[in-house]
């Protein structure tokens, strides 16, 4: 069974780091690029934007659908607050509060979200109540990292300590999980896998990466990785196995239809 994520743990993380998120977010940047291109072609009018961050993907749709009105849901006020500075375009409703809790009384035509849906406890329960929200014709768009995320650290991790549990990703559900899920839901639906490779010039700067992008939340104690011996053992550790400091990113775009 896979470990809850512990929500109180991820807001703390996001909003510690909100200043620095966009300076180490490369690769959920890459992924609002890439999430944009896969919504349906639509003029979509309500629009409802799960875990905007700091506004980068919530700017790709103020820009593609510039006659809708946009509600952007955080659960971090800092990364809200990070967000109404970047966009000040009219038609956007920031609101600080736990998707999986909030309640909305309104219908929308796209329910979307950029690298947020890992982070939910009950996804099966958030995208029913979403489907819920939707319009007749509605559709729901979002992109999530899977549990290959980090791979090569989380071996490493094992490797030297026997350890897993500090790597949040392997907690993520895996494709045909997503989408057993959203067919509980929808008629129409779309899993598409992107394997993306980084490489770093030190474990250090992976670990920031990790960090000040908030990709943390399973409630366990990571200062350990952070140890002068822990950093050279696991740098030592992956130039052998993998001749450099790499990466594997995991992401799935999901599209469902009604």
């Amino acid at each position: 069974m896979r470990q809850k994520i512990d929500k109180r743990v991820v807001e703390k993380n996001f909003s510690r780091c909100a200043n620095l998120y966009d300076e180490y977010s490369e690769i959920q940047s890459f992924a609002a690029d890439e999430l944009i291109k896969e919504l349906p072609d639509h003029d979509f009018i309500r629009i409802l934007e799960i875990g905007c961050g700091t506004g980068t993907y919530t700017r790709l749709l103020r820009e593609r659908f510039n006659q809708a009105r946009i509600k952007a849901v955080d659960i971090s006020g800092s990364m809200i607050e990070a967000a109404r500075r970047k966009l000040h375009a009219g038609g956007i409703d920031f609101i600080t509060a736990d998707a999986e809790e909030i309640e909305l009384f309104e219908k929308f035509d796209l329910v979307t979200s950029n690298a947020a849906f890992q982070w939910f406890s009950d996804v099966a329960g958030t995208i029913s109540k979403y489907e819920n929200l939707l319009t007749d014709n509605g559709a729901m768009c979002f992109s999530t990292f899977g549990p290959l995320t980090f791979r090569e650290l989380g071996i490493a991790l094992e490797k030297a300590f026997c350890v897993q549990g500090p790597i949040c990703a392997s907690k993520f559900l895996e494709k045909k999980e997503l989408e057993a899920v959203l067919k509980r839901c929808f008629g129409d639906i779309f899993v598409r896998e992107r394997i993306v490779k980084r490489t770093y010039p030190s474990v250090i700067e992976l670990l920031s990466r990790i960090k000040y992008t908030g990709s943390r939340g399973c409630g366990n104690d990571e200062k350990f990785l952070w140890l002068k011996r822990t950093v050279n053992e696991i740098e030592e550790i992956y130039r052998s196995m993998y001749g450099q400091i790499e990466a594997t990113y995991q992401i799935f775009f999901c599209k469902a239809l009604k």
